[in-house]
């Protein structure tokens, strides 16, 4: 395919990616049939911006048609309409989508029934490769990675990372345009380009982020919101578990999807949070119906089209007439919820009266919030969090714009892209007042008691962790899949010039937890590690109650404890919820095709899974000098989950996603620190242990992290 040279290890500063030490996971070697889809279906993410340029592929779209093969199709009605869309008008390609309008999510939803309905993986291959050059780019990467992820013939095939198929999305206009230009004149120019410079066979441009306009107010914490492998983390959230995607046709319900709709974005903004307190910066601000917005956000981001994003300024004011509807209808829908809370039942759509005092309902109640095709009644609880993405983006919708009469052209800003919406410190104000629901129910519920909590017969001795460090390390993102090709690139479908961009990020050295554990009996348990500030921004100590929403979920693991005094010794790289960067698309495709051809071995497993949190996250930044933080210990009896973990679903190769079999054990998300926990609850408890931590930060220099340098 293309002609990558793959120095990411090389020029990496320090990483602990170099550390020998790695976790293992199940895996497989991949079949031929596998082989060749992996091969097959890569192709179709290559240089998405162009027309198909392989011959083979070009001859399937021009004589597979979808209309007169709809007998291989089981959702015959999603055919016709999509059918009659192409007809009378798609959204255009070179244009912006965003699955919050309801016309691209309809255009989207038809696209996916079709490609899901698909009777076998030949039928699926042909008609995505008939609709690659037909559909908007944007579109088609989410549905099709959408339709790979759900399919049960496409489990075990690697995704390109979106930021290597759109890196527009993720560096700002500055870097992309140098990149165009570098990509124009291949090396002959590089010396007139500021921040270029070469290394072996590729142009390497060094991404500054104190040029204007791109520092902001929030800029001590740019390598969190900005982090690449995390915007692309819940933009995979969103392909993993999409708001349209009912559980008629996949049942992700069974998943629990509420629940893990509020877990996810709890952990989200408590990680956030961590890293505003290790930069000095204050509380995450209140958003109120009619306050000002002290801090504006400037993305810097420009569209495929070269529009730039939309822009909001400084002490945005949400009191005045343009926004009158969208606050009253804010204020409605939240309403509904919070009557809903306080009462303790809510309507569904057969007007009846359902309980939501029980624990369960915490997933019944994520699904009303996030207003999904899974809620109870979507008529009447209606989608507020996309209300104040719209209001907050700033964004420019043209009312009168359509593309054929029929498809309205939208910008949307970076709040309303799954992409970029971290970037934007709006997003944690959002989901502050959004958790708050979240918490005002979790009040109603009685405290647990502490028979509930403990574990007999099971003592926690002391807690020992190594020396906590992050530092910050350069990474390397190839953006040559975003760069035009030119005609000698085109007739041999290869690219001549490789530009990649050097990225800082932050990281940490690799840490061991030590649990001194003394048991009277030998069984299962759930081990859990959670991390918490000890002060707030004013520097007082957080009550553990009103600490117990700050809780970060580390790890979770089971083990078969013996009896006796004995040590439990948990890695961080061991994380099974966690994984290192994804793979390059170049060298998943070059170890394939070469496996396909008896070159090597292809492995299969859950080590690129999309939805796994990057592990050098786990630790908040911390301060030089180190800063204290409270480390949560906690040990509970192994309780099987209802469907036992990975029933049904081929675990080495497939996420699961609908089976009903994803969870690790019975307990709920975030359990003991789900509801508010005080300290006379756990005083006489043995299970579970806090101890203060030190988070240090260091600069690079200082900092050894083994390193092999393959450049020679």
């Amino acid at each position: 395919m293309a002609r990558l040279v793959l120095c990411t290890l090389a020029l990496l500063v320090a990483g602990g990616s170099c550390d020998p030490l790695k976790k293992i996971w199940p895996q497989k070697p991949a079949d031929p049939a596998s082989l060749k889809r992996q091969v097959d279906l890569s192709t179709l993410f290559y240089h998405i911006h162009e027309p198909l340029h392989y011959e083979p592929l070009k001859t399937i779209a021009s004589t597979w048609e979808i209309e007169k093969n709809i007998e291989h199709y089981s959702n015959v009605t999603a055919v016709k309409i999509y059918v009659d869309l192409m007809e009378y008008g798609l959204l255009p390609r070179a244009v912006p989508f965003s699955i919050l309008d309801e016309h691209h999510q309809f255009e989207a939803e038809i696209l996916f029934q079709v490609l899901f309905s698909a009777k076998d993986y030949d039928t699926f291959y042909k008609t995505a490769v008939y609709l690659r050059d037909r559909v908007n780019e944007n579109l088609y990467v989410y549905v099709l990675t959408t339709a790979i992820v759900h399919r049960h013939d496409t489990q075990g095939f690697v995704v390109p990372p979106l930021y290597e198929i759109f890196p527009s999305y993720f560096l700002n206009g500055e870097v992309m345009t140098t990149a165009q230009r570098i990509n124009t004149h291949g090396m002959h120019l590089v010396e007139h380009y500021p921040m270029t410079y070469i290394w072996n066979d590729n142009v390497v441009i060094r991404w500054n982020l104190t040029v204007w306009p791109y520092f902001s107010v929030d800029s001590p914490v740019f390598y969190w919101t900005h982090d690449i492998a995390l915007n692309t983390w819940y933009y995979n959230l969103q392909v993993a578990y999409p708001k349209w995607l009912a559980s008629e046709t996949c049942p992700l319900v069974k998943d629990y999807r509420g629940e893990w709709f509020w877990y996810a974005h709890k952990q989200l903004l408590s990680r956030y949070y961590m890293e505003r307190l290790s930069n000095g910066l204050g509380e995450i601000p209140d958003l109120e119906l009619h306050g000002i917005v002290e801090e504006g956000y400037t993305p810097g981001l420009l569209y495929h089209n070269g529009i730039p994003f939309p822009v909001r300024p400084n002490h945005f004011h949400l009191y005045q007439q343009d926004f009158i509807n969208e606050i009253k209808a804010i204020d409605n829908y939240e309403r509904r919820i919070r009557d809903a809370i306080d009462v303790g039942y809510y309507i569904n759509n057969l007007g009846e009266l359902v309980s939501l005092r029980t624990p369960e309902s915490i997933d019944v109640l994520g699904r009303l919030i996030e207003a999904n095709a899974d809620s109870p009644n979507t008529g009447y609880y209606k989608d507020f969090i996309t209300l104040w993405k719209e209001l907050l983006g700033n964004s420019i919708v043209h009312e009168h714009a359509y593309h054929q009469t029929t498809v309205p052209l939208v910008l949307p800003s970076a709040l309303e892209l799954s992409q970029t919406a971290l970037r934007d410190p709006a997003l944690y104000m959002i989901w502050k007042r959004v958790l708050n629901l979240f918490n005002l129910w979790h009040q109603q519920l009685p405290p647990y008691k502490p028979e509930e909590l403990a574990l007999p017969a099971v003592a926690i001795q002391k807690v020992e962790t190594d020396k906590l460090v992050t530092y910050f390390e350069n990474t390397y993102v190839n953006v040559t899949n975003h760069l035009h090709m030119n005609d000698f690139e085109r007739k041999v479908v290869v690219d001549d010039v490789s530009v990649v961009v050097q990225v800082p990020r932050l990281n940490h050295k690799v840490f061991q937890i030590r649990v001194h554990v003394k048991s009277e009996v030998a069984k299962t348990v759930l081990v859990k590690f959670f991390l918490a500030p000890k002060y707030d921004s004013h520097g007082y100590e957080i009550p553990l109650h009103l600490n117990t929403e700050n809780f970060f979920q580390m790890d979770q693991f089971t083990y078969d404890l013996p009896v006796g005094e004995h040590v439990i010794k948990r890695d961080s790289i061991q994380n099974i919820w966690t994984i290192d960067d994804w793979t390059s698309a170049h060298e998943v495709y070059e170890k394939a095709e070469n496996a396909l051809h008896g070159k090597g071995q292809f492995v299969l497993s859950q080590a690129q899974k999309i939805e796994g949190f990057p592990e050098r996250l786990l630790l908040p930044k911390g301060r030089v000098g180190g800063m204290p933080f409270v480390l949560l210990t906690y040990i509970s009896e192994y309780r099987a989950p209802k469907v036992q973990q990975g029933t049904g679903f081929d675990h080495v190769v497939s996420p699961g996603y609908g089976s009903g079999a994803r969870r690790m054990s019975d307990e709920p998300f975030g359990f003991p620190v789900d509801r508010p926990l005080h300290l006379w609850q756990i005083e006489n408890l043995h299970n579970i242990m806090l101890e203060d931590v030190m988070i240090h930060h260091k600069p690079t220099p200082e900092v050894y992290v083994p390193h092999t340098d393959t450049a020679n």
